[in-house]
C-alpha cells in the first residue's frame, strides 16, 4: 500500500532494524505497549516536546479525551494530536506481527476522525494547523505500516481518505505572514504535498512546493542556518523539507532548483553545528537529540561524503524506513570527506565550532554571536560550551517547558549560559516565554581558522546605556586540546561596574582548587583555569536536556569590579590527564618603551610543548614597536607563538 512513499517493503526495513538497531525497534514497542493501554507517553527520538510522566485513561476508546491538557502545558495536548503514538503502533506490529497493535491503530484513528471534527474552537487546539501539517505524515506513515495486517478495511480507508481530504482544503487556507517565515509553514507544507500526491491533486503538490520554496528562500541564511537559531527547528524543518524533496524524486515530481539547493545547504550546516558525537547542542529551545539520521538521510539523498562523515557509517532506526533495508550498505559505500580543517564556521547565524579532529571523540568548542532568532532564541550572546571524548565539559542549560513559568525564563537568560553580564543586569532581558524586553544587537567580527589555532570573537551592544562595550575573543589551541578566552570590558577610568563570567558544568563531578576547576565525566576529564585576579564561586544551578526533564548541575560564577577597561581570562583544558601548567606572562614592548594599550599574554604548557597566546586589547601604540612575551616578540591583534613557530602565527591584525 502506498506506493511511492518511503521504502517499498516495509517487512524487509522492520526485520533490519530489529537486526541492526534493536534498541530502537524495543523502545517502539514499549511505546506501543503503553497505547494499547491507552496510557501516552511521548518520547520518540524526534518527538518535538518529550514527556515523562505517562497519563492513564479508561479502558475503551471513548474514555480518551483527545484535548486533554495535563500540568498546564499545552504542548502535550498538541503531542497527543500529531499522532506519533499511530506510528509506533504501525511499527510494532511489524516488528511482532502480533494484530493487538493494528487493531489498536484502526480503533484509536476512527475514534480520533468521529470525536475530534474541525471546528473554530478546535483550530486553536487539536487542529492547530501545525498538527494538521503533521499529521499527514504520521498518518500516512502507519497506514503504510499496517497495509498488510487486514485492518484497513474499504471503510475505514474511505472515512480516512474523507478526513484527510478535510486536512488538505483546511491546510491550503493557512497561509499568512507567520507561515511565510517560520518552522510551521514548512511543516503544514510537508503535509499539504504529501495529500497532494496521494490523491494526485496536482493543484496542492504546485501550492505546497511553491510555499516551501518562499519560505525557505526567505528563513535559511546563506550559511545553511535556520533563522530561528535552535539546531532542533532546523532538524525539524529540514527533515519536512527533505521529507517533499524525497517523495517528489519517487514520484517523479520536479521542485524548484532554489528549493532542493536550500535544502542541500540546510544538510550541510547541521554538518557543522552537531556535536563530534552527532548530537545537537542544546542552543535556543533545542534538545540533546541524536541528528545522525537526519545527516545520513542528507549523505544518502545527495551522495555527500561531507554528509557522510558527520552522519558515521551505521543509519539509525529512521533511515530504514524512508530508504529500506540496504540503506546500511549504501551509506557504507559512500565515500568520507577528507576535509583539511576540522572546525567549521557558519558565519550568517554566527555559529562556530571549533575542533580538534572530525572524529566522534574529539574535543570541541562551540561559539555563539549572532541574531538570537525569535521566540525560540535565548539570551546567549557570546556563548560557549565545549566537551571531549562523547561528553559535555560546559553546556548550555536547554529549555524544559514553554510554559510561562520563572523556570522557563531563567534557563532563557543570560545567566543561564555561559558567557558575561556587566552590573548583574541582562543584556536581552526576558519579558515572557516568547518575547524579550530588548535584544541586544551582536557585533560580528572577524574569525580565523589555521592548521595550528583558531580564533572566534564577538560582541554586543547590550550595555551601552551603561557606557559598557562588551567582547569576547577565543583561542583554540588544536594540539594543546586548550582555549583560551579573553573577555573585554571597555568603560570609562570614573564609574566602577561589576562584571561576571558564567560557566555550566555538564554531567559529573566538579571540584575547586583555587580559581581551578576541575571536571570528571564518566571517561572524559577537564579544568577551567580562571586567570584573572577575581572572586570565584560554585553553585547549583539547573539544566535541561530533554523537554520536561529538569537536572542540577554545577555552575561556576566569576566577579570582578573595576573601573576602566578590564579583562576576565579564562584557559579550557580539554585533555586534563595530561598536566596543563597555564599562567600569565608579562607583556613588554621590544624597544623598551613604556606599555600605554592594555596587553595580555597567557603561557600554556602540557610536557615539552609550549605555547603562547599574546592579546592586544586596542590599535598598536605609537611610536611603532613590537611586543614581547616568555620571549617571544610579534606584532599582530592575536598571536600565537610556539617553540616550532618562534616568529608566531597572527590570528588577526
Amino acid at each position: 500500500m502506498l506506493q511511492g512513499f518511503w521504502c517499498s517493503d516495509v517487512s524487509a526495513a522492520a526485520a533490519a532494524v530489529l537486526r541492526d538497531c534493536p534498541k530502537d525497534a524495543r523502545r517502539c514497542i514499549s511505546i506501543a505497549d503503553d497505547v494499547l493501554e491507552n496510557r501516552f507517553v511521548f518520547r520518540d527520538h524526534w518527538e518535538m516536546e518529550r514527556t515523562y510522566e505517562p497519563v492513564q485513561f479508561g479502558p475503551d476508546e471513548s474514555d480518551i479525551d483527545w484535548a486533554h491538557i495535563p500540568r498546564a502545558d499545552a504542548e502535550w495536548l498538541y503531542a497527543m494530536n500529531r499522532h506519533t503514538s499511530f506510528v509506533n503502533l504501525g511499527k510494532a506490529w511489524q516488528y511482532t506481527h502480533d494484530r493487538r497493535y493494528a487493531e489498536k491503530w484502526a480503533r484509536l484513528i476512527e475514534d480520533w476522525i468521529d470525536r475530534v471534527p474541525l471546528t473554530a474552537e478546535s483550530e486553536g487546539n487539536t487542529w492547530r494547523s501545525l498538527e494538521a501539517g503533521l499529521r499527514c505524515e504520521y498518518w500516512l506513515r502507519s497506514i503504510k505500516l499496517v497495509g498488510d495486517s487486514g485492518v484497513l478495511t474499504e471503510p475505514l480507508w474511505n472515512k480516512i481518505k474523507d478526513c484527510l481530504l478535510r486536512h488538505g482544503e483546511y491546510l491550503t487556507g493557512k497561509w499568512g505572514e507567520f507561515q511565510k517565515i517560520s518552522n510551521w509553514g514548512v511543516l503544514q507544507d510537508h503535509g499539504l504535498f504529501l495529500l497532494g500526491v496521494l490523491f494526485r491533486r496536482q493543484e496542492w503538490q504546485t501550492l505546497a512546493l511553491g510555499r516551501l520554496d518562499q519560505n525557505l528562500h526567505r528563513s535559511v541564511m546563506g550559511d545553511g542556518s535556520q533563522w530561528e537559531q535552535s539546531p532542533m527547528y532546523h532538524c525539524e524543518v529540514l527533515h519536512n523539507a527533505a521529507d517533499v524533496l524525497l517523495i517528489a524524486r519517487q514520484n517523479g515530481i520536479e521542485v524548484p532548483r532554489r528549493f532542493e539547493q536550500n535544502v542541500h545547504k540546510m544538510f550541510r550546516a547541521l554538518a557543522a553545528w552537531v556535536k563530534p558525537n552527532g548530537c545537537l547542542p542544546c542552543q535556543s529551545d533545542s534538545d540533546d537529540a541524536d541528528a545522525r539520521d537526519i545527516l545520513a538521510m542528507g549523505a544518502l539523498m545527495f551522495q555527500d561524503d561531507v554528509l557522510r562523515t558527520a552522519a558515521g557509517s551505521k543509519p539509525l532506526e529512521e533511515n530504514y524506513w524512508d530508504f529500506g533495508a540496504d540503506c546500511a550498505a549504501r551509506l557504507a559505500q559512500l565515500p568520507e570527506a577528507q576535509d583539511a580543517c576540522a572546525s567549521d564556521a557558519l558565519p550568517d547565524s554566527g555559529n562556530y565550532m571549533l575542533r580538534t579532529a572530525r572524529t566522534p571523540q574529539a574535543a570541541y568548542l562551540r561559539f555563539h554571536c549572532g541574531s538570537m532568532g525569535g521566540g525560540h532564541g535565548h539570551a546567549d550572546q557570546l556563548h560557549v560550551d565545549a566537551g571531549c571524548l562523547g561528553e559535555d565539559f560546559l553546556i548550555d542549560t536547554g529549555r524544559y517547558t514553554y510554559v510561562d513559568c520563572p523556570q522557563r525564563l531563567e534557563l532563557k537568560r543570560p545567566s543561564a549560559h555561559n558567557t558575561t553580564r556587566v552590573d548583574e543586569m541582562d543584556f536581552s532581558p526576558c519579558a515572557d516565554t516568547w518575547a524579550y524586553v530588548s535584544q541586544a544587537v551582536p557585533i560580528k567580527l572577524p574569525f580565523r581558522f589555521t592548521p595550528t589555532a583558531d580564533l572566534v570573537c564577538g560582541g554586543h551592544l547590550g550595555y551601552s546605556k551603561q557606557g559598557v562595550a562588551v567582547f569576547r575573543r577565543v583561542v583554540w589551541l588544536k594540539k594543546l586540546c586548550a582555549a583560551v578566552i579573553f573577555d573585554e570590558f571597555f568603560a570609562d577610568e570614573k564609574t566602577p561596574h561589576c562584571y561576571e563570567q558564567y560557566f555550566h558544568f555538564g554531567a559529573g563531578s566538579v571540584c575547586m582548587e583555587g580559581r581551578t576547576v576541575r571536571w570528571k565525566g564518566k571517561q572524559a576529564r577537564a579544568a577551567l583555569h580562571c586567570l584573572s585576579d577575581a572572586q570565584c564561586s560554585l553553585s547549583k544551578g539547573a539544566y535541561s536536556t530533554d523537554y520536561n526533564r529538569l537536572e542540577e548541575g554545577d555552575v561556576l560564577t566569576v566577579r570582578r569590579q573595576d573601573k576602566g577597561f578590564v579583562s576576565l581570562v579564562a584557559v579550557l583544558d580539554l585533555a586534563a590527564e595530561d598536566a596543563l601548567c597555564v599562567r600569565l606572562v608579562p607583556v613588554e614592548r621590544t624597544d623598551g618603551q613604556p606599555l600605554t594599550i592594555p596587553a595580555q599574554a597567557v603561557r600554556l604548557q602540557r610536557g615539552n610543548e609550549r605555547m603562547v597566546v599574546l592579546e592586544r586589547h586596542g590599535d598598536m601604540p605609537t611610536p611603532v614597536g613590537l611586543l614581547c612575551a616568555d620571549g617571544f616578540s610579534g606584532h599582530g591583534r592575536t598571536v600565537v607563538f610556539s617553540d616550532e613557530m618562534p616568529e608566531g602565527i597572527v590570528l588577526d591584525w
